[in-house]
This record gives structure tokens, sequence and C-alpha cells, in this order.
């Protein structure tokens, strides 16, 4: 409790007090929480009442929050988080760990004989007088008449070894029977964990616990380097105390049992309407069963009275419960199923079918004594059995626990009776408590708890519909009168909820499933008729399962079938095999459609039937719906704790057998006949698959496609016609519908000629012989002859005639591998245009997508090869290709200092000083940067750049390397017409080529950005810094600055005035003049070495790079080396740089090859002979691929419009002007499509 009197609780563990339930005191496990809201306070309050005073309860939270995470006791949920579980290993079991059960003898052999007329009691062993009037307690009410109460004691008092009241009578199971358990583990390091300090307010009453567990034999010293936690829980009476060992270190090392014990639901079922029940608990279970010595240590825990170890079966182990479950069947299995089912350490006892009535309401008793009941005795001498077997074997039950015969047991969670099963009262009382609802999320918790009892009330639904109105989406919270109606009715429903009874296998009724299927749910009760008393029923189960989004959308018919079937496979462990079942519902469809399999729209809907068939056989009754009554389990919604129906799987074959339909009312009409509304099954997905009879029929649909697009061509032009639309809209829709029209003209053009030349030999031989297998199957003899007697050619020719099929009405088809379809054979007359239609109708798709859509329908011989090819010569598909293309690299000359100038110029914005622009170049080899602001880019001012920075200072260049612009080109023929010095033109936008500038463009506004501190407009005063600063830094190609490899020494920084480096030392003394030139003659040696090892160095990198990028774009590296005449395209890298070019042609053409140049551009035509007026690089240039070959001949010059002199200027030309022509308007590329 802190300063503000609230109480933090640490760790939670189950209890359990007198006023709550064990699932009503809650906490978060094993978290920190604060308990500040309404039922926390309640918990708190009773805590304070059941622990003792409120200064007491005050000193024991404080202790609770002093230890913090090492709680020992607190309250909560029964089970830890799936989180929180720690999984044992799942290995294959060593030979050693094998459990041994041999029980030696006949246990019956000393078995008691049940008296007719039991004596007196009389204490006898265990069974005092003290403990007579507990047991009398226990058995309170006057179920038991006297005598029979005499027997119960009697035979109590016989087998009181069988009883335990207190540790020191608890027994054990027989080693010689059951030897000690070995724990099976992986390898590990031993676990040494903190233990929980035991809170002051519980120390004393556990250090008592401890000391009886060591005088019982329980307990025992260790001194083991293992250490688990343990902790303490209140057991089920509220008051004492339990120990509960924290084994999960022990479990994550454990080899797994995989054992489980009964379905909770089955064992409940196995003890409902029974005459009587007992139920027996062992007494403390676990401790009966030994632990081998080996495996003690593992189990080592501190206590006050040092550390010890288990020498019982731990609570806490995983494998635990599965070996005890095993221990006790093992013992009982003679007496399994028909008296006993045991779970765990409790061994309920399951009495006669009937109490033997008599027609006059009594009972049939025993001839020797009728104050004894014939059904009571039967059960005791079962009890008798049981409790001996039990006692031969070592083990003992627990005497206060103990009922040996009662009218009603509980088991699992349900009151077991005469008259069936239905919820504890623990469950029906958090329903009953429930207050009113203040919100939302409290309808949906109170509705998704009292749905655990549907199966006991009918129309639960329609009772809490006002509740389930307030669920809905966009409906206000107003808890008014009809709600606390809705919620106190249905609370009274819960509390008088009535008994559901077991199925009779076999009885003379049938067992009933009334099922009813809603837009939202299937709903079903299960009854049988009473056999003494047909007007009584007794119901079996209500349920109801919610379907999923798809398929509340079905149609109706479809819901109904997918319902019942959904329904079946939900009770499919009681229905199955049941050959009296009546299935009652709406068969207004149901009864067409069950009785007619295989004719469903669909492969799903026969699927649900045909599993139906198989594995249910039923007489249908018809109901109408209105009066039916699942119908409000079929519309229930989903509330907290609903499962969605699992997944179902369908059955085998179907048996043929028709379903019986009966009217539940002779006066309702009959069930429609299939055929009435077969089509409203399934109008979203049923698909009629048929054999194509012929290829037109795919044209035929094609074209009946391409009439509704034109349609919706026409529709959309007359939008463009409206006044009320921008003139950008009308536009933009008149410019997609040209487009979209002009692709359906283009698929209207004719089909080229089915080219066999370019086919191969096998290929025509298999068209050669498709006549001959269609002769051979019309005259193919009843008896054919043996294969081994034919000859090799003919036996190898029927082998391949057996893949095909001809149909009554001549046409040939292919049988495909799997033979779920038949593929039509067509004639090579009709080949390009079933491939035209299915690639150009269908989007222009690829190879894979079009052979796939032909394949279902049509095939011959190498088809696949064919489609391949037309898709590839598509010359729509070839002008939008993306070819992934990258030309051979080469290895150039490594030039000396300044040998080669790369220059270009930078645009500059905003403009600093009025200047708009850089002037930027650089040294091939040492990358040394010139530059200089301009306030205009012509030529002019470039050239005065080149003289006064390059020439001036470095002397004539050898080459100049620009991207041809207009301003360089002008400046460079002002230079070659004063210096002679002549630049090198490069081919249209192949900017890789200047790479050397064009990279370091971003260097330099990167830098000068910085430089201004992001004023960006004042870098034209730190342009000659950061020349300065790019001189000096060095290179990772080089290993040194353009500053060293320029000059042959470092540069000398402010940094540097005292600590220099230099190439040669200087004297210390003033050196003479020989001394100078001496060490300058040092230096210049030193550097031409310098440079000649850079540029060795540059010519290696550039090889190990070259060499790199062949491999790495090894698929990509393409070298086509395109002679005189070939036809080619031509990449639009004009449209790479805009933002709308997704829809523009990304190559153009096809052009015809006039010429290759020396540096591998190429000079191009036009089809009707006009010559680009521009060369264009190699990179830029794919085949074409024509479907029909086109040769141009030598008189090729006569075609074109420029004479051989135009051309040879052309190639000699190092500029070019048209590097915008090369950017098409979308007019021109309109025309190229």
């Amino acid at each position: 409790m802190n300063k503000q009197g609230r109480v933090y609780i640490t760790e939670t563990l189950p209890v359990k007090v007198d006023k709550f339930t064990k699932d009503e005191l809650k906490a978060l496990y094993l978290t920190r929480s604060e308990v500040t809201n309404r039922k926390d306070e309640v918990l708190l309050q009773t805590f304070i009442q059941e622990t003792g005073t409120v200064e007491g309860s005050r000193k024991k939270t404080k202790a609770l929050e002093e230890h913090g995470g090492e709680m020992a006791l607190s309250f909560a949920k029964k089970y830890k988080p799936v989180s929180l579980k720690v999984r044992p290993v799942l290995g294959e079991l060593p030979e050693k760990f094998r459990i041994i059960r041999n029980i030696k003898g006949n246990p019956l052999a000393t078995l008691p004989e049940l008296p007719i007329k039991p004596p007196e009691f009389r204490p006898k062993g265990r069974y005092t007088d003290d403990r007579k009037e507990k047991m009398d307690t226990r058995h309170e009410g006057d179920f038991l008449l006297p005598e029979e109460r005499k027997l119960m004691h009697w035979l109590i008092a016989e087998q009181n070894e069988a009883f335990a009241w207190d540790d020191s009578e608890r027994g054990s199971f027989k080693a010689e029977y059951f030897p000690p358990i070995d724990i099976p583990t992986v390898a590990h390091i031993p676990w040494v964990l903190k233990p929980f300090r035991i809170p002051p307010s519980i120390h004393d009453e556990v250090c008592k616990m401890i000391r009886r567990k060591i005088d019982a034999g329980v307990y025992e010293p260790s001194n083991s380097s293992y250490r688990s936690k343990w902790f303490c829980v209140i057991k089920k009476d509220g008051k004492s105390l339990r120990i509960v060992h924290s084994l999960e270190p022990l479990n994550e090392v454990t080899i797994a049992h995989s054992g489980l014990p009964p379905a909770t639901e089955e064992l409940a079922m196995h003890f409902a309407g029974r005459a009587c029940n007992g139920i027996l608990d062992l007494y403390v279970g676990y401790d009966e069963r030994l632990l081998a010595e080996s495996s003690r240590d593992l189990t080592t825990f501190q206590t006050p009275f040092g550390a010890l170890r288990l020498v019982t079966l731990p609570m806490g182990w995983t494998n635990s419960v599965p070996i005890f479950h095993d221990d006790v069947t093992y013992i009982l299995r003679d007496e399994i199923p028909e008296y006993t089912m045991p779970y765990i350490d409790d061994v309920p006892i399951r009495g006669p079918k009937t109490r033997y009535e008599q027609k006059d309401g009594s009972y049939e008793v025993l001839k020797g004594n009728p104050g004894i009941r014939r059904f009571v005795y039967e059960h005791m001498n079962n009890t008798n059995r049981i409790l001996q077997r039990m006692k031969y074997s070592g083990g003992t039950f627990s005497g206060p626990k103990t009922t040996i015969c009662a009218d009603k047991i509980t088991i699992v969670g349900f009151d077991c009776s005469y008259e069936g099963r239905r919820p504890t009262t623990d469950t029906i009382g958090k329903i009953l408590n429930w207050g009113d609802c203040e919100n939302t999320t409290d309808v949906r918790a109170f509705l998704g708890t009292a749905v655990m009892c549907r199966n006991h009330i009918a129309k639960f639904v329609a009772i809490a519909a006002p509740l389930y109105e307030l669920c809905k989406a966009g409906v206000s919270f107003q808890w008014g009168v009809v709600e606390k109606a809705a919620q106190e009715e249905l609370k009274q429903k819960i509390k008088e909820c009535f008994h559901t009874r077991n199925p009779k296998f076999p009885s003379k009724q049938p067992i009933v499933m009334a099922v009813d299927s809603s837009w939202r749910a299937v709903g079903y009760y299960l009854y049988q008729r009473d056999e003494e008393d047909p007007t009584k029923i007794h119901y079996i189960k209500f349920n109801s399962m919610l379907m999923d989004d798809r398929q509340q959308r079905y149609s109706q018919p479809k819901r109904e079938l997918v319902g019942l079937r959904m329904a079946l496979e939900e009770e499919n462990y009681l229905l199955r095999g049941c050959r009296n079942l009546v299935v009652e519902t709406d068969a207004k469809y149901l009864y067409g459609m069950l009785n007619n399999p295989g004719r469903m729209p669909n492969a799903t809907v026969n699927r649900w039937v045909d599993y139906i068939r198989t594995n249910f056989f039923f007489i249908l009754m018809h109901r109408k719906g209105k009066d039916f009554g699942p119908d409000g389990l079929s519309r229930r919604r989903a509330y907290p704790g609903d499962k969605f129906a699992r997944n179902f799987d369908d059955g085998s074959d179907d048996e043929g057998e028709e379903f019986v339909l009966v009217k539940g009312n002779p006066e309702d009409e009959d069930p429609l006949p299939l055929e009435e509304f077969i089509d409203e099954i399934d109008t979203r997905t049923g698909f009629l698959q048929q054999v194509v009879k012929d290829s037109p029929e795919l044209q035929l649909e094609l074209e009946a496609t391409k009439a509704v697009v034109r349609q919706e061509i026409r529709e959309r032009r007359l939008l463009a016609t409206r006044q009320d639309y921008p003139e950008s809209v009308k536009v933009f829709i008149t410019t997609v519908a040209d487009q979209e029209e002009a692709a359906l003209d283009s698929e209207d053009l004719p089909e080229a000629p089915y080219d066999e030349g370019r086919r191969t030999a096998s290929a025509r031989e298999q068209d050669a012989r498709l006549p001959k297998i269609k002769d051979w199957l019309e005259r193919k003899p009843k008896n054919s002859v043996a294969e081994k007697e034919l000859s090799q050619s003919d036996a190898k020719f029927i082998r391949a005639a057996s893949h095909f099929w001809l149909s009554k009405d001549g046409r040939l088809y292919r049988k495909t591998g799997n033979s779920s379809y038949l593929q039509l054979v067509v004639e090579s007359d009709r080949r390009m245009t079933i491939m035209k239609e299915c690639h150009d109708n269908t989007g222009h798709r690829g190879a894979y997508a079009t052979n796939r859509l032909i394949a279902q329908r049509f095939w011959w011989p190498e088809m696949e090869g064919d489609i391949t090819w037309f898709v590839k010569t598509c010359h729509l598909c070839q002008l939008r290709q993306r070819m992934a293309m990258e030309l051979p690299p080469v290895v150039t000359h490594t030039p000396s200092i300044f040998q080669v100038l790369h220059a270009d110029t930078v645009h500059m914005t905003p403009a600093s000083n009025g200047c708009k622009y850089i002037v930027h170049g650089r040294c091939s080899l040492s990358s040394w940067m010139e530059a200089r602001a301009l306030r205009k880019e012509d030529a002019r001012s470039i050239g005065q750049w080149l003289f006064e920075d390059i020439i001036c200072r470095w002397g004539t260049v050898v080459k100049i390397v620009t991207d041809n612009g207009s301003p360089f080109r002008k400046a460079v023929k002002w230079l070659e017409e004063k210096y002679n010095i002549k630049g090198v033109a490069i081919s249209p936008y192949n900017s890789q080529a200047n790479g050397t500038i064009e990279r370091p463009h971003w260097d330099l506004r990167q830098m000068l950005y910085k430089a201004t501190g992001g004023d960006v407009k004042k870098w034209f005063f730190y342009l000659s810094h950061v020349t300065w600063a790019d001189r000096i830094t060095i290179r990772k190609g080089t290993g040194c600055s353009p500053y060293f490899m320029i000059t042959g020494a470092h540069p000398t920084l402010p940094l540097d005035i005292i600590e220099a480096t230099w190439l040669v030392t200087y004297p210390e003394t003033i050196a003479t003049n020989s001394e100078l030139i001496g060490l300058r003659a040092q230096a210049l040696a030193k550097h031409v070495r310098h440079v000649e090892a850079m540029r060795e160095r540059l010519s290696k990198e550039k090889l190990r790079r070259v060499m790199k990028l062949q491999e790495d774009n090894r698929y990509k590296i393409k070298d086509f080396s395109f002679e005189k005449g070939e036809l080619v395209l031509v990449k639009n890298t004009a449209i790479e740089m805009s933002a709308d070019r997704k829809m523009k042609p990304r190559y153009l053409g096809p052009m015809v090859v006039v010429r290759r140049l020396r540096g591998g551009a190429y000079i191009l035509a036009d089809y009707n002979g006009a010559v680009w007026q521009n060369k264009v690089a190699a990179f830029r240039v794919i085949p074409y691929l024509a479907r029909k070959k086109i040769e141009f001949n030598e008189e090729l010059q006569t075609l074109l419009d420029s004479t051989e002199e135009e051309l040879n200027w052309l190639e000699n030309e190092h500029s070019s002007e048209d590097i915008t022509e090369a950017f098409i308007t979308e007019e021109e590329a309109d025309s190229d499509l």
C-alpha cells in the first residue's frame, strides 16, 4: 500500500472465498497492477474480511509490496497466459525412461461381499464416528434411504484402508507394481533460482505444512546444485494452503509425454442421465507416486528447514498430469468405460442406466431387503470393486471429498444427474449476479458470458434481442426498461435452464437435428423423444455457428446447403454412422439439391452434396421456416468468446442413396424441384466448362468483346461534348479515346502469313503426320493388333495416335497429360489468326500468358515456339519493350597530365554576383579542377576561360571532351581556328562518355552549399575556396591529391607551417646554386616517376572495374554489330526525363542501318529513305524482329535522300546540330505506331 492508500498486487495465483468464485478474483498474472477500480476495491475488502483485521491486512499488504516480484501468495486466474507457459522438448524417449506398470495377482481375490442386510455401524480402522458424521453431511438430503445409508457406511468401514483423512494415512502406489518415475531430460546446465520469500502473515502455517510433508515422506533433505522456486495457493475451501513447485526450468529440458486426459464435454456426457453417481478424489494424488532417486535432485528447493527435494511426483512438472492419469487408468482399466472414466486424480463412478421404475411410480428393491433399491445396490457393488482395486495398488482416496452415492455430482463444470446435465451453480452465479450494464462493452461482456448456457436455452437470441440491438454500430447506448427486462428474463431462463440428455443408442426413437440457416449464422438443436412417452422431448444440445463474410454473401439455397453441412460436420462425433437420424429443416431447396448430385453449378456445391450423401443417412422432415425452432439460433450475432466455424474437410465417394422427404404438416407446399432454382444457387462464381468445337468460336467471343469496347469509346466521346466540362478534361478524354480506338484499329489489320520456313524439321514432320492420325482414328479396328506384333515404326505411330481423340463430328482433339481438358488440333491456316486474337486482343501479354491462354483450348506441333516467335515479333511490343542492355566495356587509354580536358557548364540557381553559370573543367588523369563563374553561357566566355585558365596555365591540350553543346562547339571552333586545337565529338545523349566531369558537378554544388552555410546566394565568393579545397583532396583512385600529382609536392596548409612534408630534405644551412639545382633535379626526377606510377595505377584500376562491370552485367551485355541494310529500333532517350513518359513509345522504328562508323555509332534512315542527320550511339540501337524477312539489295543508296558525299560529311562531322531532333512529338509517335 502506497501513500495514496493504493495496494499493489504483484503476482497472481488461484484463490476462492465464500462470496466470490475463482474467476471473479482476478488480477494481472505476474504483472504489477494498480487496484483503483470498483471491482478491485470490493476484492480488497473481501481479502481483508477473510484474512483478519484492517490493521493486520495492512501489514500483510505491506509485506506483499516489499517483496515486489517475489510474491508467494496472491489472487487470480487459474492458468498462466500462453506466452508464459514453458513447452517441453519433443524428442525420442530413451528406453531407460519407459514407464513400467505391472499389477500382479488378482485385486478382487479379497473383495468383501456386499451384504443385503447391512449391520448397524461400528467404527473400524480409520473410519471413526466423527468421520461418519462428516460423511453423512456430504450425503445430506433424503436421496439415500436409511438402509442404503447403513450399506454405504458398512462399505466405507470395510474399505477404510482405501481412504485417507490426513497425511499420516496417505497411501502410495506400491513400488513393485509402479516402479519410481525417472524424469527424462536432455543435456542441460543446472539452474539456481532465487526463491520466493514467504510473507510473514502465512509463515508459521507454511512451516507446519512443510514439516508435515517431511514427516509423511514427501520431502527429504538435498545437497544438489539445482534450486527451483515454489509458492502457495489457497485451496477451493478458501482457507487451507497448497504448495506448488514452480518447475519451469525443469519443464524446459524435459522430454514431453504426449498423453492427454479425456475431453471434458465427453466426460460430462458419460455421467449424465444415470440413476445415481459417485465421485472419489485421490488424496494428494501426486504424493502417491514415487520419484526415482536419480531424478529427485532436479526438484530441489529452499525452505526454512534447509534445502529439500521431492520424493514423489512433483505438482508443476509438465509430465505429471499424463503420467498420473495413466496410472489411475491402468489401475481401473477393467472398470472403464462402463463404470468409471478417471480424470487425472478424480474417479467419478457411473451409476446404472435406469432406476428400474415400476408402473406405480415406485422403484425395484432387493428381495431380501425392501429398504435398498436395486440401482443403489448395483452402484454400491461397482464402487466396492473400484475401492478394492485402488486399495490393492496402494492408493488412497480423500475421505473428506468422497461422495459414494448421490443424485447429482459435479464433473468438469457440469452438474450431472438423472435428468441430464446443466452448467454448475458457479457458472450460473456469475450471470445471475450481473448488475446493470453501463456501456456497450458491458453488454457485450454479459452476452459473451451468457452464451455459455445457450446449449440449454431455447430461443436464446430472441430473448436477448434488445441487448443485441445495443451492440449494433451507430446505435447510441441507452439502458432502459426494455433492456433491463431482457437482461432479467435472460437471467431467469439461465437460472431455470433445463437439463440436456445424452442420446440413446440404440433406440426406437430417432435422433432429430432441427437446423436453420440465415444470412448471419446457422442454428440447430438436437433432441430425442422419450421411448415410453413420445410426447416428452429430451433435448440433447442447442448450438449456433457464425458464418464468415464470404458465406454471408451466398444465395439462400447455397446458405441452406452449407448450413446443413456445417451442422452435420460439427456434430460428426454424435451423428456419423447413425442410421436413425431425422433432419428437420425448411427443405424448400435442400431436397432438390441433395437428390441431384453432380448437377450443381460449380464444383464446390457438388462437393458439399457429395460429403453429406457420403457420410450421413437421414430422413428430411420439411418444416415451414416461419415457425421453425432454430430460427433464433441462426440469427445471433458474434460476441466475445465466439468462434467462427472451422474449415471442413469433404468426404469420399457418394453411395448413391436418395433422401426420403417427410412433411411435418401435410398441408405445407412441396419443396421446389431443382430445375426451378438451379440458376439461383450460385449467381457469382459459377462457370460452365465446355470443349472448344472450333477456333472461330473464340474469335466470335473476342469480336463481341471488341464491340462492347467500341461502344464504351463512343460514350466517352459524348462526354467530351458536354459544356460543363473544363477544356483540359475534354482534351484528356478525347486523347484517351483516340489511343484506345487506334489500338483496336491496329488489331483489325490483316495478319502476316504463317511462315513454314522458320519452323523446325520435327514440327513439319508432326504436321504431316496429323492427317494420318486422323485417318487412322476414323478407321481404327475394334480389336487392335498387339503392340508386340507390330513393326517398330507402326508401334511408334500408334503410341503417338493414342494421345489424340476424334469426336463424332470429325474434330481432332489432343489429350492433355492430366486429362482435365481436351485441346482442339488447329490447322496451319488458322494458327496466325488464333495467336493474333489471343495476343493482340488480350492486352499484348507476354509469351507465357499467351501460351497458357491458347493451350487451354488449342494445340499444334511446337505451339509454344510459335507463340514465343509471334510475341517477340509483335511491333507494338517491341516499341514498348524494356530490354536491359549494356555495351561491352572498353579499357580506354590513360593520358598524361592535361593531355585530355573534360569540360562542361553548370547552371546555378540562384544567381550570385550576377553570375548564373560555372564553367567546369578537369584533367583526365589528375582530376585537377579549374572553374570560373560566368554571367552568360556563350562561346566568348567559354573561349576566354579555355585560353586563360587552361592553355595559358597548362599548355595546349590534345583533346577536349564536351557534350557538344552549342557554346562549347563555337568556343572549340574559335580555338581551332586560332590555335589549331581540335575537339572530339561524342554521340548524342551519350553522357556516359563524359562521366569524368558529369559526376563532379554534384560534388561542386554540395561543397558550395556547405561552404556558404546554406546561404546559396553567396556561392560566387566561395568558388575559389572550393576549387582550392578540391585540388588538395586526396583521391581514392590515385592515393594522392591532384595538387601532388601536378606539382610533385604536398600543399602547405596553415597547420603545416611548423611540421611540413617535402619530397626531399632541405639543407639546414644556406645552399649554393649548384646544390639548389641538384635538389630541384631530384624533385623533378621523383615527380616524373610519380606521374608514371599514377598512370599505371589508374590503368590497372580501370581494367579491374571493367572486369567487374563485365561480370556484374554478363547477362545484360550485348554486342550488336549491325550490318548495312539491317532493321533496328532506336531507344527513345528523349523521354527518359519526361514526367509523362509512361504512355510514350520506348523505342522508335523500325529503321535501316546505312553505315556503321569507326567509333561504334550508326547512321540510320527511316523506311521512306530519310536519313537521320545525327549519329546514333550504339547503346541506343537494338535489333528489330520482323515476321517477314525483308532484304535490301545493293541499291540501298538509291533509296536514300542523301548522297554519298553528304553521308561522308555526316560521318566526319565532329558535332551535331540535331540534338533536339531526337525528341519527337506525340503526333509523330502516333504515326510510328
